[in-house]
């Protein structure tokens, strides 16, 4: 993708985000806009890693994304649905035998998509913690992965290789089981040493390493309902239905609302609880995770912004405050690209 840019527009955007690798204790961060389809600012600052000798970070570098990657679970799922394989309204008790089927009632696969089964899986246990639809809770990609196996055959990584990866000539995005020189390391203040995050490159774990240039490219297939380049890679019904607000209309106004775990920018939401800044407009998109990286779409000015950091435990070390931050991430994009 070649490069249209004018520096002097990102100045904000860049100096803010060294500032925050820098509160953030992270080694290394990355910037990079899409608008109209076309790079308009990149910015690479750092290393890999902090120690003697590390590689800089370049356009290959690769972050571990860490919760951004429920979003690929969620677009797997959601091209099951448009094949017919999986409801939205499938009920969970009907891809699993191990689980108490009274405990997990009516919670369907709609429910595990928008984050309100208020339901704890351990093992082969369920518990109930508050009432289906009420609240919202933590993210469960690793059920939804299991249920896209059961009644598809397919991991969520082969899945998404044949359906957007290839496609995409994604190179720099993967679920890592093994060493590489564009990997960077993770920042934890609790340990004195780098690390990598290994595991299975089934598409269930918190090992999907990607640079910052393939995950905007991931936020643009979204943001163009599926089109690349001009061609068609998936329909575009599958990214209406990841995209749009499922979540249920019990849930309580103040609360986030979620698409297929995309947050969903709603002017409801209470600012304590949204991740999404306050000037970006209603029906924006964004996904962050624990190492700082993020993908902010906003369709109203046909933008993707992503950034990515790689220290995980700056809050409960430095007490960083995540929210306000990529709140303010998105406020700054949002002045930018009213400039452009």
């Amino acid at each position: 993708m070649e490069l249209f840019f004018n520096k002097d527009i990102f100045n904000d955007v860049s100096s803010y985000s060294e500032k925050v690798k820098n509160q953030m204790h992270a080694s290394g961060s990355a910037v990079v806009i899409i608008k109209d389809n076309k790079l308009v600012h990149e910015w690479y600052s750092g290393t890999h890693h902090f120690e003697k000798g590390a590689k800089k970070i370049e356009d290959t570098s690769r972050f571990n994304v860490y919760s951004v990657r429920v979003t690929y679970v969620g677009l797997a799922v959601a091209i099951a649905i448009h094949e017919g394989v999986l409801s939205l309204d499938d009920k969970v008790s009907d891809h699993f035998n191990e689980y108490d089927v009274d405990i997990l009632g009516n919670t369907t696969i709609k429910h595990l998509l928008t984050r309100c089964t208020g339901l704890i899986f351990e093992k082969n246990t369920v518990s109930r913690v508050f009432d289906l639809e009420t609240n919202i809770e933590g993210k469960k990609p690793d059920l939804l992965a299991k249920i896209l196996y059961n009644a598809t055959g397919k991991t969520v990584n082969e899945v998404l290789t044949n359906k957007v990866i290839k496609p995409l000539n994604l190179i720099n995005t993967g679920w890592v089981t093994e060493g590489n020189d564009n990997l960077v390391c993770d920042i934890n203040l609790s340990t004195s040493y780098p690390t990598l995050r290994m595991g299975s490159n089934i598409g269930d774990e918190r090992n999907l390493y990607i640079s910052a240039k393939e995950l905007a490219l991931w936020g643009n297939l979204h943001l163009n309902k599926g089109k690349h380049e001009g061609k068609q890679i998936l329909p575009r019904n599958i990214f209406d239905l990841a995209t749009s607000v499922q979540s249920p209309n019990s849930i309580p106004s103040h609360l986030p609302k979620f698409g297929f775990l995309w947050w969903i920018k709603g002017s409801e939401v209470s600012i304590n609880y949204n991740e999404l800044g306050s000037d970006l407009p209603d029906g924006s998109y964004q996904i962050l995770g624990a190492s700082g990286c993020s993908c902010t779409v906003i369709p109203e000015f046909n933008t993707v912004a992503v950034r990515m950091y790689n220290s995980i435990d700056a809050h409960e070390n430095l007490g960083f405050d995540y929210i306000k931050d990529i709140q303010k991430f998105g406020n700054l994009i949002i002045e930018s690209v009213k400039n452009l």
